[in-house]
């Protein structure tokens, strides 16, 4: 059992942050895919939640040398129209590409989507994009990271018959879809593949190596730091872990320079906090453009399970406030605005 050391207290406002015990340390991911499947957003429950919007499946084609099969892309988006509100975006809607968290090993396309739907209003008119990325251990590092890649590529390269903006799509991960968009990413940035505008990775899996964190959070929370551990070990295997590129683990990256711009959302009491600390550090060091944010008192997905806690509100409001500023979001209302006070002062 790993050392423990001190640790930052969770906040107390939170029900749920201590976890489930789980003496034996079992990591039977094939019990963790169901208890996903038996908890998880389906299409119909974001049907639901959101009956604006309408969703597509697509099947796109993979990359060459990675996958043969077709990948799963899932689309919402309200329904189009010629209407005057459609009008406001000649050049395209803005998107957030989506990639499900679940630790590389578990969950689909639908897993934590319709709590990213829920940060924005439906005029603002974004379309939410997921892919079914291939999960580990039956498929290793990079498969998954080259199936998010795919989905970017698509996009982009089918931007016009979707109505989207590919200046304005940003790559989003959450958890283990964190350490897939990060990885995506990089493999962009190596292979000189599509520009987009933002990279956010919230609460991010990002390093397979251990860190005083991860001891810290090594029990007693919802995703510990043992956890961590086995689901790294699913994804990479027995082989060689160095990874100079950063395309199977983000973190091992040895250069993140050429990347745009990062946010990072992670909670103080986690095992992943100091992964994502020195990601966004790195960032700096090698002259990108990084937003990070260590909240206190939040456990691992804390502000998903738990949104109504005050610390949980914040996030959500800090995180959309970074969203609205790289997607331009009420641009036009604010520029309404302006003029209408310059007028007024003439």
């Amino acid at each position: 059992m790993a050392e423990h050391h001190r640790r930052p207290p969770f906040d107390q406002s939170y029900k749920n942050a201590s976890g489930f015990p789980n003496p034996d340390r079992t990591f039977d991911i094939r019990k963790i895919r169901q208890g996903m499947q038996v908890a998880r957003t389906n299409a119909s429950s974001i049907a639901r939640k959101h009956p604006q919007y309408t969703h597509t499946d697509l099947l796109i084609p993979g990359i060459p040398g990675s996958s043969n099969s077709p990948i799963t892309l899932a689309l919402w988006q309200l329904p189009y129209s010629s209407s005057p509100e459609q009008k406001k975006w000649p050049n395209g809607r803005s998107v957030i590409y989506h990639i499900h968290g679940g630790g590389q090993i578990a969950g689909d396309r639908f897993l934590g989507l319709e709590s990213v739907v829920s940060h924005f209003e439906p005029q603002e008119n974004i379309v939410f994009a997921s892919p079914e990325y291939r999960l580990a251990p039956e498929h290793r590092a990079p498969a998954a990271a080259y199936d998010v890649y795919a989905g970017l590529v698509y996009l982009v390269e089918n931007a016009k018959e979707l109505n989207i903006n590919p200046s304005k799509i940003v790559l989003y991960g959450i958890s283990g879809g964190a350490a897939l968009a990060a990885s995506a990413a990089l493999l962009s940035r190596k292979i000189g593949g599509p520009r987009y505008c933002a990279l956010v990775l919230d609460i991010p899996m990002l390093d397979d190596r251990g860190s005083v964190s991860r001891e810290q959070f090594d029990d007693g929370t919802v995703w510990q730091g043992w956890m961590d551990v086995k689901a790294w070990d699913a994804v990479l295997g027995d082989g060689d872990r160095n990874d100079g590129d950063g395309i199977r683990v983000a973190g091992r990256a040895e250069d993140l320079s050429g990347l745009p711009d990062v946010f990072i959302d992670i909670g103080a009491c986690e095992s992943m906090r100091d992964s994502a600390v020195a990601f966004a550090s790195r960032v700096w060091k090698d002259g990108g453009r990084a937003e990070l944010h260590v909240w206190p008192g939040v456990y691992h997905g804390g502000a998903m399970f738990e949104p109504d806690v005050p610390v949980s509100k914040e996030m959500t409001r800090t995180q959309r406030g970074f969203l609205q500023r790289v997607l331009g979001l009420g641009e036009d209302d604010r520029n309404n605005d302006g003029k209408a006070k310059a007028k007024a002062m003439l």
